[in-house]
C-alpha cells in the first residue's frame, strides 16, 4: 500500500494487485533477465522447474533474506492490511465461481422455499458472496489510489502530488490490461484446443470461434467506454470488472486533480453529492471508488478520541457498522425479496432489479470503511496468509476461471466417476475431495502467473513510462 512521502511506495496498483516490488523482487527479475541470455536446454529445463517453484518454497539469498527480515520487523504501513483484504476477497470470489454450479442453490438465501442449509445463513454466506467482493475491490480500489495524494493535498505538496499521478495515470492501463489479455490469451488457446468449451451463442447470434471473435473480445475487455457493467465473456467471463476498474481510477485520478487545491470540507461535499448522483443512475461502480476517495480522506483527517468512553462507543458503532456491512453483504442473487432478512428491500428504493448491486455496495462501504480505525480487525488481514493472497490476488482473480474449466472440472468429474455423486453425501463428498485436490493447484499456477505475467508487466509499464518521458529542461 502506501506510505506517506515514500517514493518506493510510488507504485502501489490496484485492483487485486500484489504489493510494490521489494529489493528481492528487484533481485529475482534482475535474474530473470539473464536468465534470457544463451544457455543449454538442460539449463534451460532446471531453471523452469525452478520458476515452476512456490515462491514461498523458494532458496532465498543472503540479500533476500535480509530483505525479508527487515520487512518482518517493520511497523505495517497505515494502509497494508487492504492487500490482506483484497486477498481475502479475490479467495471469495473464486471460491463462489467454483461453488455455484455444482451448488446453484447458493444463489439463493436461507428460508427461501424452507432451504435451511447453515451454508446459506447471513453471515456464513460471507464466504462465497464473490459479487459483494468485487464492491469490496472497487472500495479498497479508490481508498488505495488517493491515500497518498489526500495526504500529500493536507501537506499542500502539489509538485509531488502531480508527479505521482501522472505516472500512476500512464501506468494504469499497462498494469490491469496486460496481465488481463495475458489470461485471456491463455483461455483462447485452450478453446482452440478444444480444452473448454465455448458458447454456441452470444447475444442471440451464432459464435464463431476464431482470430476475429479473440480480438472482439480483447477489444471489449479493454473498453471502458461501453457503461454496461459486463459484457460477453466468451474466453473469459469474470474478466468484465477490468474496464470498470480501468474506468473507476481514471475517475478518481481526475477527482484528485480537480479537488486538489479546494477545501476539505468542500472535498467531502461534492464527493458525497457525485456518491449520490451515481447511486441514483445506477453507477454503483463508480459510487464505489468515489466513496473509497471519501474514506481515505476521513482516515486521514480523524484522530482517536483520547476520551477511553469515548473511544469504547465509537469502537462499538464500528463494529456494528461492520455486522451491518457483512448482513448486507451476503444479500442472495436469486429471490432476495423472497428470502427472510431481505424481503424489507422489496419495499425500499431501488424498486428493481439493480437493488443487488445497490445493497452490495452500501454492505461493501460499511464493511470496509470501519476497518480503518479498527487495529484489532486489520491484524487478521496482516497475517502471512492474507499478506500472501494480496500479492497472488490479482493473479489468482485472473487465472481460477480457467483453472475452474480445465482442471478444476476434470477432478470433480473424476471425483464423481470414482466416489459417486448419487445422494447428498456421496455428491458433498466428491465435492469436498476434489475441491481438497484443486485449490492448491490454483494457487500455485497464481503464484507463477504472478511471478511471471504480473510483475514482469508492472516492470515494463515503468520502463516505458522512462523511455517516453520526456527530458527535464535543466534551470
Amino acid at each position: 500500500m502506501h506510505l506517506a512521502g515514500h517514493s518506493t511506495r510510488e507504485d502501489e496498483e490496484s485492483l487485486l494487485p500484489q504489493m510494490p516490488l521489494d529489493e528481492a523482487d528487484r533481485t529475482r527479475w534482475s535474474r530473470w533477465r539473464k536468465s534470457l541470455r544463451p544457455v543449454s536446454l538442460r539449463v534451460i529445463f532446471w531453471q523452469c522447474l525452478a520458476f515452476m517453484r512456490p515462491s514461498f518454497l523458494a532458496k532465498r539469498s543472503p540479500a533476500e533474506e535480509s530483505e525479508k527480515l527487515n520487512t518482518a520487523s517493520r511497523k505495517p504501513h497505515s494502509t497494508e492490511y487492504l492487500d490482506g483484504v483484497r486477498g481475502v476477497a479475490s479467495l471469495i470470489v473464486f471460491i463462489l465461481h467454483w461453488t455455484h454450479i455444482p451448488y446453484p442453490s447458493v444463489n439463493s438465501g436461507w428460508g427461501y422455499k424452507n432451504n435451511t442449509s447453515f451454508w446459506l445463513l447471513p453471515f456464513v454466506r460471507i464466504i462465497y458472496s464473490g459479487a459483494a467482493m468485487v464492491s469490496v475491490f472497487f472500495v479498497v480500489s479508490g481508498f488505495v489510489l488517493s491515500h497518498r495524494f489526500i495526504q500529500r493535498m493536507h501537506r499542500q505538496e502539489y509538485t509531488e502530488l502531480f508527479s505521482g499521478l501522472t505516472s500512476l495515470t500512464f501506468r494504469r492501463a499497462f498494469r490491469l490490461f496486460l496481465p488481463a489479455f495475458a489470461s485471456s490469451t491463455m483461455a483462447f488457446i485452450c478453446a482452440y484446443l478444444g480444452i473448454i468449451d465455448i458458447p454456441k451463442k452470444v447475444d442471440g447470434k451464432p459464435f464463431e470461434h476464431g482470430l476475429t471473435s479473440y480480438l472482439e473480445y480483447l477489444d471489449m475487455e479493454s473498453n471502458p467506454w461501453e457503461w454496461t457493467p459486463d459484457f460477453s465473456g466468451f474466453y473469459n467471463p469474470q474478466l468484465w470488472s477490468i474496464a470498470v476498474e480501468f474506468r473507476g481510477s481514471m475517475v478518481v485520478f481526475l477527482l484528485i486533480v480537480g479537488l486538489a487545491k479546494t477545501q476539505t470540507a468542500i472535498r467531502l461535499i461534492i464527493e458525497g453529492l457525485l456518491m449520490i448522483h451515481c447511486f441514483g443512475h445506477k453507477r454503483w461502480d463508480l459510487a464505489l471508488f468515489i466513496s473509497g476517495m471519501s474514506l481515505a480522506e476521513i482516515e486521514v483527517l480523524l484522530k482517536k478520541p483520547k476520551n477511553p468512553a469515548a473511544r469504547k462507543l465509537v469502537n462499538a458503532l464500528l463494529i456494528l457498522s461492520m455486522i451491518l456491512g457483512l448482513f448486507l453483504c451476503g444479500y442472495p442473487r436469486d429471490h432476495n425479496t423472497q428470502t427472510p432478512g431481505y424481503m424489507w428491500s422489496k419495499y425500499v428504493w431501488p424498486f428493481s432489479a439493480y437493488r443487488r448491486r445497490y445493497w452490495l455496495a452500501i454492505g461493501a462501504m460499511l464493511l470496509v470503511g470501519p476497518m480503518a480505525f479498527l487495529p484489532s480487525v486489520q491484524s487478521i488481514f496482516l497475517t502471512r496468509p492474507a499478506r500472501y493472497l494480496g500479492r497472488i490476488s490479482f493473479a489468482l482473480y485472473l487465472v481460477h476461471g480457467l483453472g475452474n474449466r480445465t482442471i478444476g472440472k476434470w477432478l470433480l468429474e473424476a471425483c464423481w466417476a470414482s466416489i459417486g455423486k448419487e445422494g447428498l453425501w456421496l455428491y458433498g463428498i466428491s465435492f469436498t475431495v476434489s475441491s481438497l485436490l484443486y485449490f492448491p493447484l490454483v494457487i500455485w499456477a497464481s503464484d507463477v502467473f504472478w511471478r511471471g505475467i504480473d510483475l514482469p508487466s508492472t516492470n515494463f509499464a515503468r520502463w516505458l513510462e522512462k523511455k517516453c518521458a520526456a527530458p527535464q529542461i535543466a534551470r
